[in-house]
């Protein structure tokens, strides 16, 4: 008989337990198999008992807040999370959430450097300040977590920018808590946490609940990133000392900014006019705002044109007006130009400037376009391309990149609808001028499209303060077919048919106008092409700031403008334009005649200062 190896043969005790009445080693197996069992049932600790032996001030032996965030936190606990706690302080509360959670990727922040010693295999020790945007703004771009704690510096304007920021990446189905939010009361605490802010951190969130609460009962959002709450905000719950925020639970996806020549291996690129000057102009009556705005506008007075990149890109959905998504989450920059102006438009928001956006409201494709055989489907459409301007300089430009992509009578326009019958024939009329006809335009509503091919067209301005040469080569070019009205011609543009942003003193200022010639000239009330005809033979312009002014792109050469702004209006966009018209430009800022004095209001200029900005306008040595 072969001995058996010594790895094999039984143990000692193995070998007395045998030489053992069979009942009693049936009894033995009994009591060792009862014992395995009680051990696989012994109940896990709770997230306070875990809390208490780490030593955190968040257990029921200091604030109590642990058993109410078990029962909130209990279904997510075997699940692979990522949860963000700001403030570490001496790593108490991020090893209870090590433990509690065996599962997750737990981010601490502190701007101590000290508390990296509490990192381990799934703790990150993050160190920055959350009182500095940019660094919200970086974990906005870096994580993506379920859970989100913020025990950092409890002042509140603090506590209101890191929701704000943060919020908005929270997964669907996860929750913001803002810890104690009990230092918005009293005096005592204002004098700390407070430091000149205007509204304490719970007055903020408890409007969020009454917007949620009241749902189609609520009033006006109080600001972007109320209605941001409104649309994605299950709950808001209040309990000692914090809150807690439940995001809803439909998918809201992290889209990130790229260019076209990042998304497409076959980008073309076109030279946009490489740089112009941009000269000095007087403002007049400009408040210190307005004029440091100006001086910063101007810089070192030249711009330098980036190069315009165009793509045909596959399987993109475009939504609301115009901004186009990718199906592995990006945001398509070409798309972005007026938007990226706005905090939240087309059913998305956007978190960091330029860079990172989320949806507010599911992306539901309602049709999908097949590509056409020998045909392209071209994007036109845009945000705030239902103002006249807009539409004609930010994007019928774009129609000019389109030889350097795909023959022009291949294509089909895809549009926003047009609110007006006036601005459909704007839109149509003026496309006209390039040879393309109606059957090639298909307007769309705000539904979520998406296309099998989809040709994106590269930048030609940047909203509100560059506009490229090449932009208004294009609009030039176009506008040559437009015969110019006879004589070198002085017109005041006037907006007394318009609801806003109203010269209430205009009669006294036609007075002094009329010494000089000037003809009222009503826009909305000419054509696309009686619009360009009227400008390209204007030598001298005087109006209200407003869209009208985006006929300065036809103008002559050198041309003398006088823009009369409300006290709160800047000038940059139209100034651009007379920059690349190698014109003369000066402001004459007015006083509001009523709250509020914003870029709206209706307001009256200063005669005596008309008179002034006349004389310099009609300088004979200009």
């Amino acid at each position: 008989m072969t001995p058996m190896p010594p790895s094999q043969q039984p143990s000692a005790a193995r070998q007395l337990a045998r030489r053992l009445p069979a009942p009693i080693r049936r009894a033995g197996r009994s009591l060792l198999s009862s014992g395995r069992s009680e051990t696989a049932q012994a109940p896990r600790p709770s997230l306070d008992e875990i809390g208490i032996r780490t030593g955190t001030d968040k257990s029921s032996e200091l604030h109590d807040y642990l058993a109410t965030y078990e029962s909130v936190f209990r279904h997510l606990r075997d699940e692979s999370i990522q949860l963000l706690e700001i403030g570490v302080h001496k790593g108490s509360s991020i090893r209870m959430w090590e433990e509690y959670f065996p599962h997750a990727q737990l981010f601490g922040v502190d701007i101590s450097p000290e508390c990296r010693q509490y990192a381990s295999d799934r703790i990150s020790i993050l160190i920055g300040d959350q009182s500095r945007t940019a660094f919200l703004e970086r974990l906005a771009k870096k994580l993506r977590p379920t859970i989100v704690i913020d025990d950092g510096s409890h002042v509140w304007s603090h506590q209101i920018e890191t929701l704000q920021k943060l919020l908005p990446v929270v997964r669907p189905g996860g929750f913001f808590v803002v810890e104690d939010i009990h230092t918005s009361f009293g005096e005592d605490y204002a004098k700390v946490y407070g430091r000149g802010s205007g509204e304490t951190a719970f007055d903020y969130v408890s409007r969020i609940a009454e917007s949620i609460t009241a749902g189609t009962r609520a009033g006006a959002p109080s600001d972007d990133f109320d209605a941001y709450c409104r649309r994605t905000v299950e709950s808001v719950q209040f309990i000692k000392n914090s809150a807690i925020l439940h995001k809803k639970a439909f998918p809201q996806r992290k889209y990130r900014v790229r260019s076209v020549a990042e998304l497409s291996d076959a980008a073309q690129t076109r030279d946009a006019g490489g740089s112009y000057p941009r000269p000095d102009a007087e403002l007049v009556d400009a408040s210190p705002e307005i004029l440091a705005a100006f001086e910063a506008l101007r810089g070192d007075g030249v711009v330098s044109v980036p190069q315009a990149v165009s793509a045909e890109l596959a399987d993109v959905r475009v939504v609301g007006n115009g901004l186009a998504l990718t199906r592995d989450g990006k945001i398509v920059d070409e798309t972005l130009n007026c938007a990226r102006n706005l905090t939240r438009g087309s059913g998305m928001f956007q978190v960091v400037k330029d860079q990172l956006w989320v949806n507010e409201v599911p992306i539901e494709v309602h049709e999908r376009i097949p590509a056409q055989d020998g045909r392209h489907h071209v994007l036109l459409k845009q945000t705030w391309d239902a103002n006249y301007g807009h539409w004609m300089i930010d994007t019928l430009p774009k129609v000019g990149l389109l030889r350097d992509v795909a023959d022009l009578s291949t294509c089909t326009f895809v549009l926003n609808e047009q609110p007006t019958p006036a601005m459909q024939r704007v839109v149509e009329d003026s496309l006209g001028l390039f040879g393309i006809t109606s059957d090639q335009l298909m307007f769309l509503d705000r539904a979520t499209y998406e296309f099998e091919r989809l040709i994106v067209l590269g930048h030609l301005t940047r909203h509100p303060v560059s506009k490229s040469p090449l932009a208004i080569a294009v609009l030039e070019e176009a506008a040559s077919t437009v015969e110019p009205r006879e004589g070198a011609r002085r017109i005041y543009l006037t907006r007394h048919g318009v609801q806003r942003r109203r010269l209430v003193n205009e009669p006294e200022v036609l007075e002094v106008l009329a010494e000089y010639g000037y003809e009222v000239v009503a826009t909305e009330d000419l054509s696309v092409r009686d619009q360009i005809a009227t400008f390209r033979s204007a030598s001298h312009v005087i109006g209200v700031m407003g869209a009208a002014m985006s006929n300065l792109a036809f103008s002559p050469r050198g041309v003398s403008v006088l823009a009369l702004a409300t006290e709160a209006m800047k000038h940059d966009y139209f100034y651009d334009i007379v920059c690349l018209k190698e014109g003369r430009y000066r402001g004459l800022q007015g006083v509001a005649v009523a709250p509020p004095a914003d870029i709206a209001a209706d307001f009256s200029v200063d005669i005596a200062h008309l008179h002034d900005s006349l004389a310099w306008l009609h300088d004979d040595a200009h």
